[in-house]
């Protein structure tokens, strides 16, 4: 894997230790609001997200600058070339998964701050995965490197 693709997947990394973060802090803070099941999931992936694009977001802006390659121009194109397709993934599967890992622990009676961190382990795992898939269609496909 080259420089770029390490830097790349620490940028995600440090995005997931954001969503790990927020997740079971937003969860957390729901449970003690209320003990209705949906909305602590519900909160938790608002807190997974939240987490995990402002991390990612301050990651990226670093090592483009480390690398003195940061430009509002490049910018803007990768935030235009990885927002779409991680919004999708994100949307439509890692936060779903997220969600049903969190409820789904919730019904066993676990403590509501661990079942989000596992919910939101489980579901960047996906992400992980799916995004490096995408990156790579990009380079080997259209030879657009992110």
């Amino acid at each position: 894997m080259s420089k770029r693709g390490i830097d790349f997947n620490k940028e995600i990394i440090i995005g997931g230790i954001g969503g790990l973060l927020g997740a079971p802090l937003f969860g957390f803070i729901a449970s003690l609001i209320t003990d209705e099941l949906n909305l602590i999931s519900l909160a938790t992936v608002l807190g997974a997200m939240i987490g995990a694009s402002s991390s990612w977001l301050i990651a990226r802006v670093y090592y483009e600058k480390k690398r003195k390659e940061f430009s509002v121009k490049k910018f803007t194109k990768d935030i235009f070339l990885y927002t779409p397709a991680a919004l999708f993934i994100a949307l439509l599967i890692s936060y779903p998964t997220v969600f049903f890992a969190t409820r789904f622990i919730l019904e066993n009676h676990m403590r509501s701050a661990l079942s989000s961190l596992l919910g939101q382990l489980s579901g960047f795992i996906v992400f992980i995965v799916l995004i490096n898939i995408y990156r790579q269609t990009l380079k080997h496909f259209f030879n657009i490197r992110l």
